[in-house]
């Protein structure tokens, strides 16, 4: 494989995570609409709604395609399956839709900031791609550990949804630049690792939480050791 040009990062549980956590910020707005529901169980709902959203929200010709209104009423459809004891399904649903665009509400993990200096130092494009909507550039331009990265992709405006193969080939396009020299790096297995390799790219997985790599990151940190050790390093 040819040297890596551009790294691209997956965004959630990869380079940033909200701050409090998704089953938090549903408990806390909830109570605003008479949710009174346990943190846990609301953990549980997400997982599951999150799960079900897809055949739930889009019809089978729409699978994997997506755009900036589709992502708007699968989370509306998220956010009432979740928490369907609010007395104003609608309003409680506009208050996580902003709480989820506020930068605040999110914060970066430690390995990020240094490595993302490092890789600007070895002269790659940094570059954030994701199933999200465009809330997320706005919470990349107020996180200051993020102002390495050149270019953010998300689902809604390129029209796909990872894993889907559009997804790659449009951020390929859009970056102008032969798939090969394109690495993924993401927590994902099928959207961050099955997905790009299958379109052409490299891919490596992050796994934070668990005690042996198999072949996979277990922090940032890692893959500038992967870049230094790899027949395609830069300037190896």
């Amino acid at each position: 494989m040819p040297c890596p040009q551009w790294i691209v990062f997956d965004a959630v549980g990869t380079l940033i995570t909200p701050s409090p956590t998704v089953a938090e910020a549903y408990a806390a707005v909830g109570q605003r609409y008479g949710v009174a529901v346990p943190v846990d169980v609301i953990r549980q709902r997400f997982r599951q709604a999150f799960r079900d959203s897809e055949s739930s929200c889009f019809p089978a010709e729409r699978r994997g395609r997506t755009s900036e209104a589709e992502e708007i009423t699968r989370w509306r459809w998220i956010v009432q399956t979740v928490l369907p004891e609010a007395n104003n399904t609608e309003a409680c649903f506009q208050d996580l839709w902003a709480h989820f665009a506020d930068p605040q509400q999110w914060r970066c993990y430690d390995d990020v900031a240094p490595v993302l200096t490092e890789l600007k130092r070895r002269g790659l494009g940094i570059a954030m791609a994701s199933n999200f909507d465009q809330r997320l550039p706005r919470v990349c331009d107020g996180l200051d550990e993020l102002s390495g990265i050149d270019r953010v992709f998300v689902s809604s405006a390129l029209g796909a949804r990872k894993p889907d193969p559009l997804f790659y080939r449009a951020v390929a396009d859009e970056l102008n630049v032969d798939s090969r020299a394109l690495l993924m790096i993401g927590d994902d297995v099928e959207c961050d690792v099955m997905g790009p390799k299958q379109a052409g790219w490299q891919a490596l997985c992050l796994r934070r939480d668990s005690s042996s790599s198999d072949d996979s990151l277990l922090s940032l940190h890692d893959l500038v050791q992967w870049l230094e050790l790899s027949p395609a390093a830069v300037g190896g």
